[in-house]
């Protein structure tokens, strides 16, 4: 998820933790929040060793890294919490920061919570990273607590309405993934845009990418399958595009032609909404194709 919902979760999550935490309520806020949002610490650290922001999502955001994280964490603010054993204040870091794994998992780009024993990344795709139902369950009760509006069980109680929108979220995709496969998708996967859907529909021809729109299926691309191209044959020689083939899920190749010459685009009509993505471009000399 986006930083700002992230913090609004940590939040919310925090007045909910604070109101049965009893004495140690400050703790708990203080600890559900920073915990919340540690994960993340790897955004800058990515780009402090100029590796853009390759690092996200990777060691900080598995459960070993966010127990190591909590215990860091509780060892720096346990003397401004001595009113709380430290151990209380990690249990509470560790949970804000099993959270945000947990909403990051529900999103396309997903997580790896279980390395180093599986590297299998879990991205469900029923949220998208930036969800306007989530900023307004969560936002509006923030502000209002913020300007005097609002009690701080409101404010816990948004925290709980997310669950019931993320579970209707499942449904919700579990019902169009059924639908693509009901009208002959050998494959398919439906994706979070916002608060409505996109899709990718692949056949024996070919891969369509589209939206749902009035519980319908409207076209946005179609990518036909050119394994019959001598240069896209050509292409697959190149030790990139065997990597890339490697990650990518929906992979599709366009032959395209300038005045330099014959190129061929990989892309992936599914990764293609992540902001990292870059289609591969490989350029194919005729005579050797």
């Amino acid at each position: 998820m986006d930083t700002l919902t992230h913090l609004l979760v940590g939040h919310a999550m925090g007045a909910a933790a604070s109101t049965v935490a009893g004495p140690f309520g400050a703790a708990a806020y203080w600890g559900v929040l920073i915990g919340n949002s540690l994960p993340d610490i790897d955004v800058p650290l990515s780009l402090l060793v100029r590796r853009d922001i390759k690092m996200h999502r990777t060691v900080t955001h598995t459960i070993p890294g966010a127990i190591a994280l909590a215990a860091l964490a509780s060892l720096v603010m346990h003397p401004l919490m001595l009113s709380a054993p430290i151990g209380i204040f990690f249990l509470w870091t560790l949970l804000g920061s099993l959270i945000h794994m947990g909403m990051d998992c529900l999103n396309l780009f997903g997580a790896r919570p279980f390395w180093p024993l599986s590297g299998r990344s879990i991205d469900l795709g029923i949220l998208h990273i930036l969800d306007p139902i989530l900023l307004l369950v969560l936002g509006v009760p923030s502000i209002a607590v913020a300007v005097g509006r609002g009690s701080h069980q409101f404010l816990a109680l948004s925290f709980l309405l997310i669950w019931p929108y993320v579970f209707y979220r499942i449904l919700k995709a579990n019902k169009l993934y059924r639908k693509l496969i009901a009208d002959g998708s050998l494959r398919a996967r439906v994706i979070p845009w916002f608060s409505s859907w996109r899709y990718v529909f692949e056949t024996a021809g070919g891969i369509e990418f589209g939206l749902w729109s009035g519980g319908a299926r409207r076209s946005l691309a179609n990518y036909p399958k050119t394994d019959d191209s001598p240069l896209v044959r050509a292409s697959l020689g190149n030790p990139l595009v065997a990597a890339f083939l490697k990650t990518a899920e929906y992979p599709y190749a366009l032959v395209r032609e300038d005045s330099y010459g014959h190129e061929v685009v990989w892309g992936d009509a599914l990764r293609q909404l992540r902001a990292d993505f870059r289609p591969l471009r490989i350029r194919i000399d005729l005579e050797t194709a």
